[in-house]
This record gives structure tokens, C-alpha cells and sequence, in this order.
């Protein structure tokens, strides 16, 4: 497990075998089609109940986010976030 804090105090715990995950991939990869947008919100979703566990974990991370941002959990700053989670355990998106 990498544990960690983001720059705006965020506490995460990630399975580092994610890294290798093949659905991590695939995740990502549908996250960069611009042309279909339900595709790519899907595929946030699915990538984020991988990194957190399901469910309940996304909805800890939003609320985790929000709690830092003024109340608010929009997708641009919990991407920012998740970039920033992504760099602490040494996977960046390409």
C-alpha cells in the first residue's frame, strides 16, 4: 500500500498493484476519447472504484475533495487531485 497526502491535505491509501492492473489502462485510455463523453465519465468512475475500492471509497474521495475546495467536488479539481495522487505512487498519465 502508498500511503500519502495531497498538497491540499487529502489522505489516500492505494494498493500499488493497481499500477499493473490492466482495467487501469483501459480506463485511462477511455478517458482520452473526446468524441463520446459518457464513455469518458464512465470510465473516471470505473478508474476511480479501482484506486478507491468501490463506491463508498469514490464517495470518501469526493467528499474529501469537496471538504478542501470550498464544499464543491468539481471534475476539474478532483482530476487535479487524482493527478497529483497519480504522481505520488509513480504513475503518470500519458
Amino acid at each position: 500500500m502508498v500511503k500519502g497526502t495531497t498538497k491540499s491535505g487529502i489522505k489516500f491509501q492505494i494498493d500499488e498493484r493497481v499500477k499493473d492492473d490492466t482495467r487501469l489502462l483501459q480506463y485511462i485510455v477511455e478517458m482520452q476519447d473526446t468524441e463520446n463523453q459518457m464513455k469518458q465519465s464512465t470510465a473516471m468512475f470505473d478508474l476511480l472504484g479501482l484506486l478507491f475500492g468501490g463506491r463508498s471509497g469514490v464517495v470518501a474521495f469526493q467528499n474529501a475533495v469537496a471538504s478542501t475546495h470550498d464544499g464543491v467536488c468539481t471534475s476539474e479539481v478532483m482530476l487535479k487531485e487524482l493527478t497529483e495522487i497519480f504522481e505520488k505512487i509513480n504513475l503518470k498519465k500519458s
